[in-house]
């Protein structure tokens, strides 16, 4: 079975690709279609220079070649699938939105504010990704502009609200998956079954071992993200927002398991670890 993520960046994109990725069923590349590099995720024998250069001509002169021959590079697994952006490739984008043998995810990040700050973030550190056993820098504090946030809110929202039209219009089924729930096992699983997968396949040691654990770089306290968190909270409080304040993730995991218990206590799930594939393989 073919699949596409539709997604944004900073919403987890390449977090769930590394977890996809690790099923002994599912080949999950990143994203083809980057302007930069065609990021597949095939072994490092079959991606010398001259590989590399034919699928980077494909992308820009025949990107519907480009699509089959990632379509049809499985490696043995029988689903075989990749992510794309806004704005990467706006043809092949519509071509697998139509296209009913293509089974269609939608990874969206309803906190915007949070995907907001971690862009700005990203972008003045110059660092994507950090990785377990790294020095982890404190991500730089960013400052909240309103009219700057109002126009990334609605330029990110109409490209959601786009591609769930353009889905629904030629109805075509689709699974959307919300970044904080990625790392829950019952709503991963619901994934792996919906692109045609067996959930109950665990993944194998040498998978795990090639997937390099990352660490999340900012706080889930977004208002801390901003050097002026004072501004932050008057926007949210004005606009009914104070949910965006924090970001979670959703567990189904029983109290008992997953929180501390106790008189006078309270318990918290770790909501600041994720899994990113190795960064020679991969982008952030």
């Amino acid at each position: 079975m073919r699949f596409v993520i539709i997604a944004s960046a900073r919403t987890g994109s390449s977090h769930l690709v590394n977890m996809l990725g690790a099923h002994p069923e599912i080949l999950c590349n990143g994203n083809v279609f980057h302007p930069h590099q065609v990021w597949v995720f095939w072994p490092e024998a079959d991606l010398d220079r001259s590989i590399r250069d034919e699928l980077k001509v494909l992308r820009e002169k025949d990107p519907v070649a480009l699509l089959e021959r990632v379509f049809a590079t499985d490696l043995g697994r029988p689903h075989v699938g990749f992510k794309i952006f806004e704005g990467q490739n706006n043809e092949i984008l519509d071509r697998v939105i139509h296209d009913g043998t293509v089974k269609k995810v939608v990874l969206y990040r309803k906190n915007v504010l949070a995907n907001f700050s971690s862009k700005l973030a990203a972008r003045k550190s110059t660092k994507f990704g950090a990785r377990e056993g790294e020095t982890v820098a404190k991500a730089p504090s960013v400052r909240f502009v309103r009219d700057r946030f109002i126009e990334f809110h609605d330029e990110y929202v109409a490209f959601y609200r786009g591609a769930i039209a353009r889905l629904n219009a030629c109805g075509q089924p689709f699974h959307l998956v919300d970044y904080d729930e990625i790392n829950d096992p019952a709503l991963f699983s619901a994934l792996v079954n919906f692109i045609g997968a067996d959930p109950t396949i665990e993944p194998s040691k040498l998978e795990q071992q090639q997937r390099k654990k990352q660490v999340k770089q900012n706080s889930s306290d977004i208002c801390s993200r901003f050097s002026n968190p004072a501004d932050v909270l008057d926007f949210l409080r004005e606009n009914g927002l104070l949910h965006w304040a924090h970001e979670g993730e959703t567990s189904m995991e029983p109290m008992g398991g997953s929180w501390s218990s106790g008189e006078g206590s309270s318990g918290s799930l770790d909501h600041d670890s994720e899994f990113a594939p190795d960064a020679t393989k991969m982008e952030s």
